[in-house]
């Protein structure tokens, strides 16, 4: 009797398609293949590819009659050994391409690319024995391979240059080591201190790699020079002339559970003094009234003028209705430094002010009183602390010693009047700027997206752009609404934020382009290099030809030339027949985001410019 079989279902249904092409042949059976994958459950690639497979395994069950003859079998690597030596081989020639520390592993895109080609060279290992050969997390290996891209042969490094502020050994050594590295900055200098012997700190290293051309580092911008111009230019008048109020969100974390609160504050733009101040969950309208209530309170009077940004909660009629008699003055757009008062307080606060971290049994309200005396505390402190630049006065004596009469009281409401309808002209000459057409635009897709704008002020805001960037806006939160990946609770000036962003981007590649031209024009020697380069690529192959073009645009250091090369990478794609536009422009896009090391904003800038080479709405 024939024993029952127990073998998977893609190896007992490649079993029985092996046996159908037997039985066919000799007319002993009609049972076709789709018969048995529905009766196995079979995968139907999985079982032809076992029974390919499968004749070669059977062979090796015929055995003569006979003892066997003793045969010494050559010595030959298994197909993980070749996997792991191939591995520690490109490893020694690009050091840093994987470098592992306590909390996370660091691959280099290159050497991501060049394991992938491994697994589809041994595609007959499954993905874990893949996985164990490499020492590269299985989940990660298959991310890998979903996104496998078509390898493509770095740029070669720029020939070193002599450096004389450091000895010629030592930058040689540098300059080699950095030609063929692959991980981050700090484990550069890390490696070359511990496996060189180099002498030289980060400081000095960076300094080398600059001057040479190898890297420039992103440094923080300072002052601009209108920052510096306008400096203690804010005119404030007196005490109780001028107050600025503005929302900051903090933290509480009580007994191992974090709170998200908002502080509404109230500065004396004279004094420096806090006046006033809230504390609840969110930034809204109450939370405005309710510091600037408390600060009248503080005070005993309400000042001529409150300045608050243009934030939707802060110009509500709720607002203006509670602060009836005082000028609500919006913040001029894009300038910080306007409400520089209360946004010095929030950064001495966060400077002094401890951590809000509390243990024991806390509901949410008890959390909210207890940062309201810590905010009180602390702002009262700084209002009684000395001031040096002050002739050590504090913000309470600053106050209150200044006594204003009625004449400099008119003054101040006639300026402060000027400037609130200095503000209002601005608004009313950007709602006659809007375009119609584009208004209409925006209502349907503000009715689509099922976003609303009781006062009209962000759509206002919103219809001021072009309608390029509307639509691309549009589309980015329709997107991210259709993936469920908005924030929880936004509204119509997330999608602002969104169109913004974009009309700036926009703005800053118009800029770039014009620069573009402008040098060349004067035949600037860097951008005739880049030409060069590009017109080498002309005799190459138009698949080729592309990802060379994405990957140098993504991974320039400057704006100006990423924006060259993915406009040179568009106009490739522009060669290509009308039909096979979209799968080739969509091969550039799955080559742009799977660069994981390119951040992620550049990758969907780098993919919004040849889209807009390609598909132009204006």
């Amino acid at each position: 009797m024939i024993p029952q079989l127990e073998l998977p279902a893609n190896h007992l249904a490649a079993l029985l398609l092996l046996a159908c092409n037997f039985l066919r042949v000799r007319g002993l059976a009609r049972v076709s293949a789709q018969d048995v994958l529905e009766a196995t459950g079979a995968t139907k690639s999985r079982a032809y590819e076992l029974a390919r497979a499968l004749p070669e395994r059977l062979t090796e069950l015929v055995v003569p009659v006979g003892r066997p003859p003793t045969v010494v079998a050559p010595p030959a690597e298994s197909a993980s050994r070749e996997l792991g030596r191939a591995a520690l081989e490109y490893l020694l020639t690009h050091p840093g391409a994987a470098q592992r520390t306590a909390t996370k592993t660091h691959y280099d895109d290159g050497y991501r690319d060049f394991v992938v080609q491994l697994c589809m060279q041994h595609s007959e290992l499954d993905v874990v024995e893949l996985a164990d050969a490499l020492l590269v997390p299985v989940t990660t290996l298959r991310y890998w391979l979903r996104a496998a891209r078509t390898e493509v042969e770095p740029t070669p490094p720029r020939p070193a240059s002599t450096v004389d502020t450091v000895s010629e050994l030592h930058a040689q050594t540098v300059l080699a080591q950095w030609s063929s590295w692959r991980g981050t900055f700090s484990a550069f200098c890390e490696h070359m201190k511990r496996h060189h012997g180099v002498p030289l700190g980060r400081t000095a290293i960076a300094s080398l790699l600059e001057l040479t051309g190898r890297r420039k580092p992103n440094r923080r911008p300072g002052r601009s020079p209108d920052e510096i111009a306008t400096r203690d230019s804010f005119e404030s008048f007196f005490p109780n002339a001028v107050w600025v109020g503005d929302g900051y969100e903090f933290v509480v974390e009580l007994d191992g559970e974090r709170f998200d609160f908002n502080l509404e504050l109230m500065i004396d733009a004279h004094s420096a003094a806090a006046v006033g101040l809230d504390v609840r969950d969110h930034e809204d309208s109450a939370a405005v009234i309710a510091s600037f209530e408390d600060a009248v309170h503080t005070t005993s009077s309400a000042p001529l003028a409150v300045l608050l940004d243009n934030k939707a909660p802060n110009h509500t009629q709720a607002v203006h209705e509670a602060l009836e008699g005082t000028l609500v003055i919006p913040a001029t757009k894009a300038r910080p430094q306007n409400k520089g008062h209360v946004e010095g307080a929030f950064g001495l606060f966060s400077q002094h002010a401890p951590p809000l971290c509390l243990d024991g049994d806390t509901p949410k309200q008890r959390a909210a009183s207890l940062a309201l005396l810590c905010m009180q505390l602390f702002f009262a402190a700084m209002n009684m602390r000395p001031r040096a630049g002050k002739r050590g006065r504090s913000r309470i004596e600053l106050h209150r010693e200044v006594k204003p009469t009625s004449e400099q009281i008119e003054q101040a409401k006639a300026a402060l009047q000027a400037r609130l309808a200095k503000q209002l002209a601005a608004q009313q000459t950007l709602r006659e700027r809007q375009d119609p057409a584009k208004r209409t635009y925006l209502d349907a897709a503000l009715v689509r997206l099922g976003l609303s704008d009781p006062t009209g002020h962000v759509q206002a805001a919103i219809a001021g752009y072009g309608l390029d960037d509307i639509a691309n806006g549009v589309a980015i939160f329709e997107g991210k609404q259709h993936a469920k990946t908005l924030p929880e609770g936004v509204d119509i000036r997330y999608l602002l934020g969104i169109v913004r962003n974009i009309a700036q981007q926009r703005e800053g590649m118009a800029i770039a382009t014009a620069l573009w031209d402008e040098r060349m024009q004067a035949r600037d020697a860097v951008f005739v290099a880049l030409g060069a380069e590009r017109d080498a690529l002309t005799h190459t192959d138009n698949d080729v030809r592309l990802i060379d073009l994405v990957d140098r645009g993504i991974n320039a250091e400057h704006e100006i030339e990423r924006h060259f090369w993915l406009t040179a990478a568009g106009e490739v794609v522009l060669m290509y027949p009308v039909d096979q536009r979209r799968a080739v422009f969509e091969r550039a896009a799955r080559r742009i985001h799977t660069s994981f090391r390119v951040p992620h904003q550049r990758r969907l800038d780098a993919t919004r410019v040849i889209a807009s080479k390609l598909v132009a709405l204006a």
